[in-house]
């Protein structure tokens, strides 16, 4: 459901809404047909962001924006990531603020504690999220400074691309998962991952439909490693001469563990798509 945010502009005041007004995670704010008065309620609302449903014929999941029509704001977390030959490195960064349309002011990238040299005029990929949308663009460093803390300018984007991410999206992966069952202990590979759920590689049986279990297993998401231990649902069991597919169902997580399980989802997304 692409969203498309709204300016002062685009209200008609004393007159019936055509369409409903959302916040930036698609709820319903002000209905459709009903009237907005200008006033201070208008402003607050416009201020925090207010957006109706893009239904535009070229809208898709993916769209193109201004970096105004976004919601960053100063402390979001960032991801720059080299460009050049090989994959490049990936560092989280703050966002300080913008001037608009000159430059983004970012944290300068750490590794290990220390800073990273970042020449002016390297490319960079910038990503990051806003409520459920992933975001993109391409730049380069004008600036890099040193005083009175390390920062980076870079240069303005013409466009943002944006990717609107959905609940049950679910992304490969390559990881060691422990699976602790009726006092036993399994050894299975994680190949697929979402915030909902996962599945499972083993060479014996992990448990039978509508059983709980315990995962345990390390993820990477933005450059740090996290342990995590949830408890799961098996949904799906399917034994292929000898290996055996295993759908879980992930039960009770942490709102810390949902925050690391989807920033690992939204980051593989941000590669793939952005």
């Amino acid at each position: 459901m692409p969203l498309k945010r709204l300016k002062q502009d685009d209200l008609n005041t004393d007159e019936a809404l055509p369409w409903d007004l959302l916040d930036a995670e698609g709820r319903v704010i002000v209905h459709r047909g009903e009237v907005l008065e200008a006033g201070p309620r208008l402003d607050r609302l416009i201020e925090r962001g207010l957006y109706r449903i893009n239904e535009s014929p070229e809208s898709r999941d993916t769209a193109d924006v201004g970096l105004p029509d976004m919601l960053l704001a100063p402390g979001d977390i960032l991801q720059l990531q080299t460009t050049g030959s090989g994959q490049g490195e990936r560092y989280p960064v703050r966002l300080i603020g913008y001037h608009s349309p000159v430059s983004v002011l970012v944290s300068a990238p750490l590794a290990n504690g220390r800073l990273v040299f970042i020449k002016e005029g390297q490319r960079l990929l910038v990503r990051g999220f806003v409520g459920r949308d992933a975001v993109g663009y391409s730049t380069r460093v004008l600036k890099s400074n040193l005083s009175p803390f390390a920062y980076l300018h870079l240069a303005w984007p013409d466009e943002v691309q944006t990717m609107r991410i959905r609940g049950s999206a679910r992304v490969p992966v390559e990881l060691v998962c422990a699976v602790i069952a009726a006092d036993a202990q399994y050894s299975a590979r994680m190949i697929d991952l979402s915030q909902g759920g996962a599945r499972l590689l083993s060479r014996v049986p992990l448990g039978a439909v509508g059983d709980q279990v315990q995962l345990a297993f390390r993820i990477n998401p933005g450059g740090t490693e996290i342990y995590l231990r949830p408890r799961a649902l098996v949904r799906t069991v399917v034994d292929e001469q000898g290996q055996i597919t295993t759908g879980v169902e992930f039960i009770d997580l942490s709102e810390t563990d949902n925050l690391y399980l989807s920033n690992m989802v939204y980051q593989h997304l941000l590669r793939e798509k952005l």
